[in-house]
């Protein structure tokens, strides 16, 4: 009983809650704050775009590099596969 007591003026404690009513000028406000657009400054927008080009070109230097540097061992193990000897048949004979 002592818990249903308690549960009823915890929801009778609602009914004295009293509405609050806005000042009349605060929704004009908040209607011209969500229409002023807020712009960058071009310098940022070009200091963006030339970070990214910047960016991109690295990486395709480092890929390139890496291409050239694979083509590269490719040749060297073709050479040291090559003998250097110009015998081209072995010799029984010695």
């Amino acid at each position: 009983m002592e818990k249903e007591n308690w549960i009823n003026e915890i929801i009778d404690s609602t009914n004295q809650i009293v509405q609050v009513l806005p000042s009349d000028g605060l929704y004009a406000k908040i209607q011209s704050q969500m229409n002023v657009q807020k712009t960058l400054d071009t310098k940022w927008v070009w200091l963006a775009a030339a970070s990214i080009v910047v960016l991109a070109s690295i990486n395709i230097k480092i890929i390139m590099t890496e291409i050239q540097s694979e083509k590269d061992s490719e040749k060297t193990a073709l050479v040291a596969s090559i003998s250097d000897t110009n015998q081209f048949y072995k010799n029984n004979y010695e």
